[in-house]
């Protein structure tokens, strides 16, 4: 910090001097030179932080030119203005008293007996040994935090060094991540550790860390730190500039690492390695046990609420995303390697001994909830079965992605899908698109799926409403929002159209249903994009 009037006034004679007026100024105003008023306009070179003195000459006459200068001078951010009394002017002027007050603007009275020259220079060597205390300072910090980052310490460290400079507890929060870290002492733990990034801003004194147009992150404070050390805004700067080179340091090794990553990745998943060998020594590269077993997980964003979170995005931020997934999934798995398939990401999660599978999915339903409201994103994933090593990741991919296509033909909502909890419809996913698959569902349905008339849409909807709901009457009607006889008029037209004499029976109820769901398999179409309210 520089110099202020304030700590001028403690230096050898000065402690002399009398403040008579702008005494509220006397911490805030800084002094950055020296400068002996020879013109009563000096007011036009005023650059700001200069401490002015005048024996009073210029003004001994003329009062007026003095309320001017001191009105010029505080608007100007001069320093203060100092001035022998009695010898040439007699007594300051009410007005100019009153307008260095209004505007905290210090008026000192020098004793006629000390010279110019026994202010300018004291002043000006503690100017100089000011910089040079700030300048040490900077190196000091600039010094411990490089060596914090080439040594790749961590947040925690840089948070250490803040720590030991403003003697009070430190944390940082995030933004990309999520994560939080604190300083040694940080009593912030147990108050920020469950709370949103919204409400620890709101609630404590913060510096936000940006790159370009993005946060990623906040230093948060126990108190105001200004009120600290002088130097604390010089601390906190170089705070600043440590994390966003740690950031970037993270983020452009992630980047080298990814690049080779997501090839490996993409051979392994689409089956292009020839030797088993090859994929356990490449494996070992990027942390992998070869005796590790795994599960797969594939992650989808939905489409409608992707803006935060898109690969529409600038190439950036699509690999801000990945980092982020990446980063909390092996917080979550450690060991876990992740790349992007467009359009999902494919995360391998290794599978403990003492793990369980239940243990595993309820592990990544916690870490969907976190995903999704932080990132304000409807998120889709899902798992596989557990395999044994690495060589069934391409059969465990497989069954990820037969899940999502039948969750694409089936009214499913944002959550977490295991192909080990999927029902009739993985026996149905092996039939789909076979010969016999297709005579099934063409023989019971064929004569509804072929007409094109406008009606059969509508029919077709209240035939997948009927499954959905059971079967039941009242609760169809009340899902496709018409009139109970309505429905009772639809099923009729299907009876007529599929020739089937009365669709109450059980068993024609089950063939219907089964070609229903072997054809919807085969057709992406689905009952929410068909118009609902209209009567047949």
């Amino acid at each position: 910090m520089p110099l202020t009037v304030e700590e001028m006034l403690q230096i050898g004679d000065l402690k002399d001097v009398e403040v008579l007026a702008g005494e509220r100024g006397l911490s805030s105003r800084a002094v950055k030179t020296v400068v002996v008023i020879d013109v009563p306009n000096a007011g036009q070179w005023i650059r700001g932080g200069e401490f002015l003195l005048t024996s009073g000459y210029l003004f001994a006459d003329d009062e007026f030119s003095f309320i001017d200068l001191v009105d010029s001078l505080a608007q100007k951010n001069a320093a203060a203005l100092g001035v022998k009394i009695g010898r040439f002017l007699s007594k300051i002027p009410d007005e100019a008293i009153s307008k260095a007050n209004k505007y905290n603007f210090p008026i000192l009275k020098i004793p006629t007996y000390m010279n110019h020259v026994d202010i300018i220079n004291p002043v000006l060597s503690a100017i100089i040994n000011t910089q040079y205390k700030l300048l040490e300072t900077t190196e000091t910090l600039r010094n411990k935090f490089l060596d914090s980052i080439l040594l790749s310490k961590g947040v925690e460290d840089i948070l250490y060094i803040l720590e030991e400079f403003l003697n009070m507890g430190i944390a940082f929060v995030d933004n990309i991540l999520g994560i939080r870290y604190y300083s040694r002492n940080s009593g912030l733990k147990g108050a920020i550790e469950n709370s949103y990034i919204t409400e620890i801003v709101n609630k404590y004194p913060n510096t936000q860390i940006t790159i370009e147009d993005r946060v990623i992150g906040y230093l948060i404070y126990e108190k105001e730190p200004s009120y600290l050390t002088s130097f604390a805004d010089i601390a906190i700067r170089e705070a600043q500039r440590a994390l966003l080179l740690n950031y970037q340091k993270m983020e452009f090794a992630h980047e080298v690492e990814r690049r080779h990553r997501d090839v490996f990745l993409k051979d392994l998943l689409y089956s292009k390695f020839k030797k088993p060998a090859e994929v356990f020594l490449q494996a070992k590269i990027y942390g992998w046990d070869p005796t590790w077993k795994l599960i797969v997980v594939v992650i989808y964003i939905d489409n409608i609420h992707k803006k935060n979170f898109d690969d529409n995005l600038t190439n950036n931020s699509r690999n801000e995303n990945e980092f982020s997934l990446s980063q909390k999934f092996a917080a979550y798995f450690p060991g876990t390697i992740l790349t992007r398939i467009d359009p999902h990401y494919v995360a391998l999660i290794p599978v403990r001994e003492e793990e369980n599978y239940t243990f595993l999915r309820n592990k990544i339903k916690e870490l969907h909830q976190i995903i999704s409201q932080s990132k304000k994103i409807d998120l889709v994933i899902a798992l596989s079965s557990v395999k044994k090593d690495l060589l069934e990741a391409p059969r465990a991919f497989s069954e990820c992605l037969e899940t999502f296509d039948i969750l694409r033909r089936t009214e499913q909502k944002p959550g977490v899908y295991s192909w080990c909890d999927l029902g009739v419809e993985k026996v149905l996913c092996a039939l789909k698109g076979t010969e016999m698959s297709q005579n099934f569902w063409r023989h019971i349905l064929g004569k509804l799926i072929d007409r094109q008339d406008e009606s059969s849409s509508f029919l077709l909807q209240t035939l997948e409403a009927l499954i959905i709901n059971d079967w039941q009457m009242r609760p169809t009607a009340e899902f496709l929002h018409i009139h109970y006889n309505t429905l009772k008029y639809r099923i009729k037209k299907l009876e007529e159209i599929l020739e089937i004499n009365g669709l109450q029976e059980g068993k024609q109820r089950f063939e219907v249903t089964l070609a229903f769901m072997l054809y919807r398999l085969e057709h992406s179409k689905s009952l929410h994009s068909w118009p609902r309210s209209r009567r047949v």
